[in-house]
């Protein structure tokens, strides 16, 4: 009885615990040694297709410092939504600095679910926030 109580426990445990809901994969790649194309993948785990989906690339330093951000929209509402378990991927332009790399982040602004008006921002650590 004891082993069965604490199996049960166990599960519950690795059941309870929360799944990002989009994994984010940034892979930037240096062309022709003058320009670097950075594309930005994003992975559904929500179990909701999603309709509408922006952010903002923000390109660092390699000392840290913020340099520049632009405005990216992966999905748009006329194309087809993306399903869970799908991912989309666009890319973005930036110029090369020879002496060191820059490093690239991209935060979800967006979110928006098909079928739904509500409009959503997403934070890892606050998780859905609706905004509209």
């Amino acid at each position: 009885m004891k082993r069965f109580v604490f199996i049960l426990i166990t599960l519950s445990c690795i059941w309870a615990q929360k799944l990002n809901p989009f994994s984010i994969d940034i892979r930037p790649r240096v062309i022709d040694g003058a320009k670097v194309l950075v594309n930005v993948e994003v992975l559904n785990h929500v179990g909701k297709p999603v309709d509408y989906l922006e952010g903002f690339l923000a390109e660092y330093s390699s000392d840290g410092e913020f340099l520049n951000e632009k405005r990216m929209v992966l999905i748009y509402s006329y194309e087809p939504p993306l399903q869970t378990g799908y991912s989309t991927t666009k890319t973005m332009k930036f110029k090369l600095i020879p002496d060191k790399p820059n490093t690239y982040e991209f935060t979800i602004s967006k979110v928006k679910f098909a079928g739904e008006y509500r409009v959503f921002a997403w934070h890892p650590k606050s998780g859905f926030i609706r905004i509209d």
